[in-house]
């Protein structure tokens, strides 16, 4: 049995909850551990013998067996909760999918995500917001994740895709159904330019029941979630409410008082969100965990395995304390009067443009450069 099939036998086991699981595979490393030492279970306290039994009876098979014949038509990935390139910030929540259906580019969900949420009606001005706020933010080097739900999903998607952090869509069907149907072209494009993510097996329709189950994993992925429209009682303030009981950050930026789609935002702001009204805003108060991801010390190039010394902005007083090494490389790379664009500074380090921006992110964060129109960048002194 593999991580794979263990994984789906767990998954499939009547009375086998997620918290019973990762329970089980936390104390074992592997789903693959974790099955073949199933009678030993209720000794260790993992699980109960009735649940131990009901797995080793191997009832779940001909589920197990339908649903790998399924994926195996598809194009996507499939991902175990053990494997690295899980996304981090989800395998640690209470409650996480077991496993994960990628298909495009699974990098995206190693970096910082944030979650861009809000109303399937919204106001033109929602729909601005979302689009500048999901624009500025996957600009900086940070991945939107969104429900590609009608509305302001829509404009999170749309916003963020054309940009280096690009977009994650998480869905609430399989991977093999297009929901909504008119949805088929950005679909398409998420798959080759972003990621969408699914925890249901193919041919899942899109039932009303799935979507809570998407919305966990939306903020359970993400380092917080904003909030652009929400009514009271609305799956985005759902959404919220779950990534509060997951520690997750929520923003909301306001709108008119008048407006009911606003009401659950305004109520967001009254229990204690932050309010935000730029990408900007939101980069800001999450300056700490983009620090985290941004402070990787290996710093190298495929040529030399070292930070190339030059050119380096000339100057008489020492280089000033930089908030990462990755920072300091890029910083090396760049001139105090002649703007060098993202792309540039990427190709002469030999990172990829994701490396390159969450770097930049940092800089000017502490004041070291100044970003100019169309992602180009100058040093500036300390």
């Amino acid at each position: 049995m593999d991580e794979i099939t263990a994984s789906l036998a767990l998954r499939h086991t009547r009375g086998l909850g997620a918290r019973t699981w990762k329970r089980l595979v936390t104390a074992y490393g592997t789903a693959q551990a974790a099955a073949e030492d199933w009678r030993h279970w209720a000794e260790r306290r993992l699980a109960s013998a009735a649940v131990a039994q009901s797995f080793g009876a191997a009832a779940w098979r001909e589920a197990v067996q339908a649903e790998m014949q399924a994926a195996r038509r598809l194009s996507a990935r499939i991902v175990p909760w053990s494997d690295a390139a899980y996304p981090p910030l989800l395998r640690a929540i209470a409650d996480p999918p077991i496993l994960l259906y990628i298909q495009g580019r699974p990098e995206l969900l190693s970096g910082p995500c944030v979650a861009v949420v809000g109303s399937r009606r919204p106001s033109r001005y929602g729909t601005d917001v979302a689009h500048a706020i999901s624009r500025d933010l996957a600009r900086a080097g940070v991945c939107v994740v969104s429900g590609l739900a009608v509305g302001i999903d829509r404009a999170a998607h749309q916003g963020a895709l054309p940009e280096v952090g690009s977009s994650c869509a998480v869905l609430g069907t399989g991977m093999d159904l297009v929901y909504p149907a008119g949805h088929r072209e950005l679909w398409q494009r998420l798959a080759q330019d972003g990621v969408l993510v699914t925890e249901f097996a193919p041919g899942t329709r899109p039932e009303g029941r799935n979507f809570p189950y998407r919305n966990r994993i939306i903020s359970g992925m993400s380092l917080g979630v904003v909030v652009i429209e929400a009514a009271l009682r609305s799956g985005t303030a759902v959404t919220a409410a779950l990534a509060l009981t997951q520690g997750r950050e929520v923003f909301v930026v306001p709108g008119p008082v008048t407006a009911e789609t606003f009401h659950g935002s305004h109520q967001l702001l009254r229990d204690g969100a932050t309010l935000v009204q730029s990408g900007a805003d939101v980069l800001r108060e999450l300056t700490e965990p983009l620090r985290r991801y941004a402070g990787d010390p290996s710093v190298r190039t495929p040529e030399s395995g070292a930070v190339p010394a030059s050119p380096a902005p000339p100057s008489a007083s020492p280089p000033p304390a930089f908030p990462s090494e990755d920072a300091r490389a890029v910083w090396q790379c760049l001139h105090p009067e002649d703007a060098r664009h993202v792309d540039a500074v990427a190709q002469t380090l030999g990172w990829d443009a994701g490396r390159v921006s969450a770097a930049l992110l940092l800089l000017e964060m502490e004041g070291l450069v100044r970003q100019t129109p169309g992602m180009y960048y100058t040093a500036l002194r300390g």
